[in-house]
């Protein structure tokens, strides 16, 4: 048999595990910046939780879950989306009831929803995203935004948007479904099936169809910013103007209301375009609930949060040409010259992994030529030679690769030599003078003398042993200055 992943499945292998690796690792740690704490929550949960929050009238619950009946006959669903999952978990733990507000938490991982494949949509894709739950504040819903668009941007993307709307409160949407009701019903019958259905459940899901037809028909609905309350419309105007402040581009889009029923106030879409203007559509999106929380037996506190869809940005990072280089994965190349040293070469390899440095080496018998091969297609810049001679007196032959130069070492000193070597290579990648090893300047141009010199101005020349002066003509020379103007 021809085994293949089921549709809708794909492998991630090679470069493109890197960069999910690195897309994520950037995320987690972007989200760390903001003070948030990773939690982790099982795949599956009992299909209740979905259905409650994700409201029955979404096209997820109606058409896209994994759901089925396990040996207790209890129905359980693969996760769609990962907010439910990450708030019921805060239930259970009842730190809605016993930890610090707001709780600020991130995820990241599978989630699955049946759905038509296509470019970086999968039926399992990948997820990560934030919660902060537990403040009701302009400012917070801003923050989660801010915080979206960064990360974004951090990995390249300079034609970022923002789609922004606002839902209103409780209030706002009632009086909002009632006018669409009575605007689609005259044209219900004509309209597609799921909009029918949605006619009946949430009209404000007619706004989200893709049917040509009938988004024309949604085009000429009324719209919610004229059904806002005073109270709404004070909360989103605050959020526009703080996007105007940090000068975050946005446009307001009266059709975004998103394809989740649990959110309230501002909802929003990140959004890309090329420098042709080719559009990428929404690389994730997110926005305020106020009452989800409470829905899952946790306490009467609202929440914000997004999800990127980290498929779909890998793709686009790849169509784009901006992944970084992976050719250089390793930093030493182990080569033992014949079977006699292939022991002593794995102690090698073993040390320099202990000391941090990523290593490989020939477990099998090749020739020197074949070694050298392997380890130039891995990008090493170290080939560590052993042959006979190096073995019987406890020595390695390093050999730079880029530089074409070697030198023999011994063992009880080469993480002292590689340190060295690496360090040398810092000097001279920014023509640093501090003193050997103890480097912590941030600028070219520094040139201080101090061991523990922290100034990160370009023109700083102090020569204090801790000098944390901030401004570039300061020369003062006091062992503890710590003056932060120029005179």
């Amino acid at each position: 048999m021809d085994y293949q992943a089921p549709k809708g499945t794909h492998d991630i292998i090679l470069e493109e595990a890197l960069l999910f690796d690195e897309v994520d690792g950037l995320f987690r740690q972007m989200a760390s910046l903001y003070g948030y704490t990773p939690i982790k929550t099982p795949m599956f949960e009992h299909t209740e939780l979905f259905t409650r929050s994700v409201g029955e009238g979404s096209d997820i619950v109606r058409k896209e879950m994994y759901t089925f009946i396990d040996k207790g006959n209890r129905s359980i669903t693969l996760r769609p989306e990962m907010t439910a999952g990450a708030l019921r978990a805060i239930v259970s733990a009842k730190l809605d009831k016993t930890a610090d507000l707001p709780l600020k938490v991130w995820y990241s991982g599978p989630a699955f929803r049946y759905e038509r494949p296509q470019l970086g949509r999968y039926r399992q894709f990948h997820q990560f995203g934030i919660e902060a739950v537990g403040v009701t504040s302009p400012l917070n819903d801003f923050e989660s935004i801010m915080l979206g668009y960064y990360s974004l941007q951090a990995l390249g993307f300079d034609s970022l948007m923002v789609k922004i709307n606002s839902l209103g409160d409780k209030e706002t949407r009632d009086k909002y479904r009632d006018s669409l009701r009575d605007y689609f019903a005259p044209h219900i019958e004509d309209m597609c099936p799921d909009c029918q259905a949605r006619h009946k459940l949430n009209p404000l899901r007619i706004l989200d169809c893709k049917v040509p037809a009938d988004q024309a028909m949604a085009k000429e609905a009324p719209k919610l910013k004229d059904f806002l309350s005073e109270e709404a419309k004070t909360y989103f105007e605050s959020i526009i103007k703080k996007m105007d402040e940090y000068h975050i581009p946005y446009v307001i889009d009266d059709q975004l209301v998103r394809g989740l029923d649990y959110y309230s106030h501002v909802v929003f879409e990140y959004h890309l375009s090329d420098d042709k203007g080719k559009a990428y559509g929404a690389l994730g999106a997110g926005g305020h609930y106020e009452t989800l929380l409470e829905e899952l037996g946790g306490s009467s506190l609202p929440g914000v949060g997004y999800a990127l869809g980290l498929e779909r940005i890998v793709a686009i990072i790849q169509e784009l040409g901006i992944s970084p280089d992976f050719s250089k994965t390793i930093d030493c190349y182990v080569m033992p010259l014949s079977k006699a040293e292939t022991d002593y070469g794995y102690a090698v390899a073993t040390l320099l992994r202990s000391a941090g440095l990523r290593t490989e080496m020939t477990y099998d018998e090749k020739s020197i030529k074949q070694q050298l091969k392997r380890a130039t297609r891995t990008g090493s810049k170290f080939a560590i030679i052993i042959g006979e001679d190096e073995r019987k007196k406890e020595k390695v032959t390093v050999k730079d690769l880029e530089a074409q130069t070697q030198e023999t070492v011994a063992f009880n000193q080469l993480i002292n030599y590689m340190k060295a070597q690496y360090s040398h290579h810092h000097h001279h990648d920014h023509d640093c003078q501090c003193e050997e090893g103890k480097c912590e300047c941030t600028d070219e141009q520094c040139s201080c003398g101090g061991a523990e010199c922290d100034c990160h101005e370009e023109g700083c020349k102090c020569e204090g042993e801790q000098c944390e002066c901030k401004e570039g003509t300061c020369t003062c020379e006091g062992e503890e200055c710590d003056c932060h103007h120029e005179e």
